[in-house]
């Protein structure tokens, strides 16, 4: 990622009302999917440890299914 290209902060300015979407849009379009993925990634973890003191696990089950014969 170069740095020039891509400013590591980007601001705006909102007065008077609530602010539409449309910067927020253009700014995760920006960054891409895998930051995309990441940022939310890192918002499950934080939730977790918050409500839970914990990181997140990934649930392991296994199924076996076998015919019954007869």
């Amino acid at each position: 990622m170069n740095s020039d290209s891509n400013p590591k902060w980007k601001s705006r300015l909102v007065e008077g009302e609530f602010p539409g979407r449309e910067f927020d849009i253009e700014f995760w379009q920006e960054q891409g999917d895998e930051a995309i993925f990441r940022a939310a990634w890192e918002m499950v973890e934080l939730a977790e440890e918050l409500k839970h003191g914990r990181k997140p696990t990934l649930q392991r089950t296994v199924t076996t299914l076998k015919r019954l014969s007869g």
